[in-house]
């Protein structure tokens, strides 16, 4: 019998060295528990939980801005862990996220939630790129636990250390999802011309959005065009808006912009994108179409391997099309990609994009499969 003993060994040192007043039994629920938190459901639809664990849930409440904690339950010791997780899990959606905040003689379990703009850093990567919390003076403890998809789970410390656990014997079944929203994000808005601020903002808000299509939408692909793209018949089955949603107008025309409006937008994008078919927007960030559907030729598509949205992308890839910028693929179990089909940017511009919009998941990686014996 053949059993993932280095991952679980990792994952406890990590833990230990990050985090050794975190209880030994709660290591161990959580341990027990890493296959529920990648794939919890919930009335039949997943949610990808994010934990926070930590010995001071009011310096992080403090330090970032807009957020705020509900504390649920406050017990002496961890023997209840698990029937606490299970009833905050459920109820762990729309960005909350599940903390559990451990202090001698008492362990507090909550929500944590920050109700800053869609145009703002998320919560997770706001603690993370967070200085004060990360002030040695503070002695802060705090680790990120977080799902990517069905075989993949992400420990982040506030000291900087990062361990990715997954689970898959497929390898293939990884994905870089920091780097290929990183790279979606620049290449929808590469012909938009505004201010640094502005521009910063709604990459901001679009990998905002991007990261909760990865834990809201079962799959999904989003085609970018170039902003003068004229579409010849390639995707004339579907529904192209009379006039397309830009969300540069909204920061643009003036100096203040309605949040509310910004979110219901944001809200109406992503249920486009999880509409059947494909969402089709251009490199000014402009939202043109959606439920887009192609045919596509066993020629074009080749030896690809998945379902109907995987071998779609691929077809529109290997066509080649003018005006065709790139395809984002999701499936429903978390595989993300993004390619470009225009010409490769220099390495020197990747470097960019990763300094602007930083790695909140790939750092210092460590891939933790199954050694098969020889």
């Amino acid at each position: 019998m053949l059993f993932y003993d280095r991952a679980r060994e990792n994952v406890t040192r990590f833990l230990d060295r990050e985090f050794p007043a975190l209880p030994r039994l709660i290591v161990s629920h959580l341990l027990n528990r890493f296959n529920e938190l990648l794939s919890y459901k919930e009335e039949s639809s997943f949610i990808r939980p994010k934990l926070v664990l930590t010995d001071s849930i009011e310096s992080i409440v403090k330090a970032i801005p807009k957020s705020h904690s509900v504390t649920i339950f406050e017990d002496k010791d961890s023997s209840m862990f698990n029937m606490r997780i299970k009833s905050l899990l459920a109820v762990s959606k729309n960005d909350w996220c599940v903390f559990i905040d451990v202090k001698e003689g008492k362990i507090s379990y909550g929500l944590l939630m920050s109700f800053n703009s869609i145009k703002d850093k998320n919560l997770l990567r706001a603690i993370e790129e967070n200085t004060s919390i990360r002030d040695k003076k503070l002695k802060v403890r705090c680790v990120l636990v977080r799902p990517l998809n069905f075989y993949t789970m992400s420990l982040y410390s506030t000291s900087g250390n990062r361990l990715i656990v997954n689970l898959s014997l497929d390898k293939t079944k990884y994905s870089q999802v920091s780097t290929e929203m990183s790279e979606l994000v620049e290449a929808t808005f590469s012909k938009l011309r505004t201010t640094p601020r502005k521009l910063q903002d709604m990459k901001n808000m679009y990998l905002n959005i991007f990261q909760r299509v990865m834990n809201d939408v079962n799959g999904a692909i989003c085609v970018i065009v170039d902003k003068d793209y004229v579409d010849n018949g390639f995707f004339e089955d579907g529904i192209w808006l009379k006039e397309p949603i830009s969300f540069s107008k909204l920061f643009m025309q003036s100096k203040s912009y309605d949040e509310t409006i910004l979110q219901n937008y944001a809200e109406l994008f992503v249920k486009m994108i999880n509409y059947d078919g494909i969402t089709i927007i251009d490199n000014k960030g402009r939202i043109l179409a959606y439920n887009v559907f192609v045919e596509p030729s066993k020629k074009k598509v080749g030896n690809v391997v998945g379902g109907a949205r995987k071998r779609a992308a691929y077809y529109i890839l290997n066509t080649k099309k003018k005006g065709i910028v790139g395809v984002y693929f999701q499936s429903h179990e978390g595989e993300v990609f993004f390619k470009e089909i225009a010409e490769k940017k220099p390495a020197a511009n990747k470097a960019a994009v990763k300094k602007e919009l930083p790695n909140i998941i790939e750092d210092n990686f460590i891939q933790l499969v199954l050694d098969m014996p020889q």
